[in-house]
């Protein structure tokens, strides 16, 4: 039980010395959170006041092990803008050389997870920056999809040849 107490004491501590230097109740990984603030966003202090089961605003091991992404955002209120970030501590094979800052205006993100789909192909996407533009014909995914997923409506990022394309269902 004193065992117990001492742990639950030391948790406590690292979580408050985390925030304080922040200010705020951190939502991710502190990490994340100082990879944010060096590209000009911050965390989603709100992402989880929603209804209902929320998955993270974040998922590692994309594009590669020991990297990351995850939502931030821009600005305050009714004038913040939500970006998608990817942090890559490793290189980045340079034929899937997407950017690693999207600005999402899709509205409010959703949780993030992986998708692992040999079988899937690009048809059903379109290009992020071009959304009039379909996706290739028959071309497989051969890496992870960023899924974005929130109440039944999911969004599917993809890199393919340099550009992002996404998938949308409800």
């Amino acid at each position: 039980m004193a065992m117990r107490i001492v742990m639950l004491f030391f948790t406590m501590l690292s979580l408050t010395t985390a925030s304080s230097a922040y200010g705020i109740v951190l939502i991710m990984p502190e990490e994340l959170v100082e990879f944010a603030e060096k590209n000009g966003c911050s965390q989603v202090d709100d992402f989880y006041t929603r209804p209902g089961s929320v998955r993270p605003p974040y998922v590692y091991d994309y594009p590669n092990e020991e990297s990351a992404v995850f939502w931030c955002q821009s600005g305050e209120e009714n004038n913040r803008r939500f970006f998608l970030l990817i942090m890559a501590k490793h290189k980045v094979d340079e034929s899937k050389n997407c950017p690693t800052k999207i600005e999402w205006k899709g509205g409010y993100p959703g949780g993030l997870s992986l998708l692992i789909d040999r079988h899937s192909t690009l048809d059903d996407f379109v290009y992020l920056h071009n959304p009039l533009k379909k996706g290739p014909r028959n071309v497989e995914l051969t890496d992870n999809a960023i899924v974005s997923e929130y109440d039944g409506v999911e969004e599917t990022f993809y890199c393919h040849k340099g550009q992002w394309l996404i998938r949308q269902r409800h």
